[in-house]
């Protein structure tokens, strides 16, 4: 039993340390187990994060390359406006080269052009339309700037040609006075004639290269002393084609001795010229320029009329800005052939402080009016006298003095107020051509008749501010000279029927010898 016993005990002992081993060969192969299958859960685990983070960036690759077309998107859109901005910006600027730089030419050259402007509306306010703006403004200064400095240059070249033949035109009337003086007998009737002639041509001479030269900043060429207004009226009047037949007057309306200072005598005379030289051209044959000299609150004025073809209301506005003198003129601006006279008077009066406005006539045609104020005017000395050819004041029968009545005229004697407009030179030469003339002037009449006849001007008149002028009173004949040459006394009225007849034959000469024209495209303003 024993025996079974421990054979039983031994084969539990045996049996146990099978399972114990067992259980050992268990226990290692289940935390072999356990390791590998924690090592597999780690593979799997960093599996598992392997592919969250491949996921990951494959969603990130697919936001990336999403976010790359829309990119490439935006950017293939970017360039086609691009692109269409360029053609924009081409075609407008093809608008610009073909169409607005030459538009923004002529309208320098004339200002009635327009300059278009952006082909396309979008692009206002744009670059593009700021660049190009900024090209047209700099084209128009260069433009401006250049004409400037070449119109200065061409005035420059004319004030030094009108100055030559401003002199030498001076010099031939020198000759012609000395001619006129040497063959003024009876005799010499047809060569008087021939030489009148050509002296009134030479006048208009003198007076274009003036107008010309002024027009281009020259100076009138010409200085005179203090001089009656009423006797530069008359030498104004006397520069003119055909005054004998186409100029009335001057009405004088003085009450007073009103003179001119030297300063602006010749100025005056320039503008008073021009003015009427542009009423008779522009008025028909038959129609009468009527002219006229006033006393005003602020100094003078002289008054002329006219019936011709008038101005509309671009030219009178054309004409208020040159006359003004206020505005620079070029001589692109002048027309071709140039009509300087305008430009010249806006130049006297600019310099002078004169006025010179225009308007519609009552006659229809144009009025214009030039005030000389009272700082360009002087009482003239109590011892002067206007010219015998200057015509009396204008007054009442019943309120004139004896002096200022008119005295009969001897048959054929011509009115003083017509003879004056009959010369066209007077002063000492042509008064010493006539002994028996010369010796009963006085000197400061002839004075008087020189600066009336060397040159017409016209300004804005005043005589506010002088002194009350004495009226003019009748004097006794100057004494001769004491000489055995010396002929008898010869009386104011005497002189004035000698120079009157003098005057007739000249005045019948210059009518023969210088036939009109009316076509002169040199003339008008």
């Amino acid at each position: 039993m024993a025996g079974v016993v421990a054979v039983a005990l031994a084969g539990v002992l045996i049996y146990r340390h099978r399972v114990r081993r067992e259980l050992a060969r268990t226990r290692a192969q289940l935390t072999e187990t356990r390791d590998a299958h924690e090592h597999l859960s780690r593979e799997s685990a960093q599996r598992e994060q392997r592919m969250r983070q491949a996921e990951h960036q494959i969603r990130e690759a697919e936001l990336q390359v999403r976010e790359a077309e829309r990119r490439a998107g935006e950017a293939a859109e970017e360039a086609r406006e691009l692109r269409a901005q360029q053609d924009l910006a081409r075609i407008e600027t093809e608008h610009l080269l073909s169409t607005r730089i030459p538009a923004l030419v002529s309208h320098l050259r004339a200002s009635h052009v327009i300059v278009p402007g952006l082909q396309n509306p979008a692009l206002a306010g744009t670059d593009v339309d700021r660049q190009h703006h900024a090209v047209l403004d700099s084209i128009s200064n260069a433009v401006r700037d250049e004409a400037v400095r070449i119109d200065e240059a061409a005035q420059a070249v004319v004030r030094g040609a009108m100055a030559r033949v401003q002199t030498q035109a001076l010099r031939a009337q020198d000759l012609l006075a000395a001619v006129q003086r040497r063959y003024s007998g009876d005799e010499h009737t047809q060569l008087l004639r021939e030489v009148l002639g050509l002296d009134m041509f030479n006048e208009l001479i003198v007076r274009r290269a003036q107008a010309t030269g002024i027009a281009c900043g020259a100076t009138t060429g010409l200085s005179r002393d203090d001089t009656y207004l009423v006797d530069l009226v008359v030498g104004a009047i006397a520069r003119v084609e055909n005054f004998d037949q186409r100029i009335e007057g001057p009405a004088n309306h003085l009450r007073r001795r009103v003179g001119v200072a030297a300063r602006a005598a010749e100025p005056v005379l320039f503008v008073t010229s021009e003015l009427l030289a542009n009423a008779v051209h522009h008025s028909h044959g038959t129609l009468k320029v009527t002219i006229a000299v006033h006393e005003t609150n602020t100094g003078a004025a002289i008054v002329i009329d006219d019936a011709g073809v008038g101005l509309n209301e671009e030219q009178y506005a054309r004409a208020s800005r040159l006359l003004s003198g206020r505005h620079a003129v070029r001589l692109v601006d002048l027309g071709n052939p140039p009509h300087t006279g305008w430009a010249a008077i806006g130049r006297q009066v600019a310099q002078y402080g004169m006025q010179v406005t225009v308007k519609k006539s009552a006659y229809g045609g144009v009025q214009a009016v030039v005030s000389v104020p009272a700082a360009l005017l002087v009482e003239m000395p109590e011892s002067t006298r206007p010219s015998v050819l200057a015509p009396e004041p204008v007054r009442s029968v019943a309120a004139a003095t004896p002096y200022q009545r008119r005295m009969p005229e001897p048959a054929g004697a011509p009115q003083p107020a017509h003879a004056s407009v009959a010369a066209s030179r007077v002063g000492r030469e042509a008064a010493a051509a006539l002994p028996s003339r010369a010796t009963a002037l006085t000197d400061a009449q002839a004075d008087a008749q020189a600066d009336a006849q060397a040159g017409p001007d016209t300004g804005p008149a005043g005589t506010e501010g002088l002194p009350g002028l004495p009226q003019r009173r009748r004097q006794s004949p100057r004494r001769a000279p004491s000489s055995a040459a010396a002929g008898p006394l010869t009386t104011p009225e005497e002189a004035q029927k000698r120079w009157g007849d003098f005057q007739t034959g000249a005045e019948a000469g210059r009518r023969e010898a210088m036939p009109s024209h009316q076509d002169d495209a040199t003339e008008g303003n």
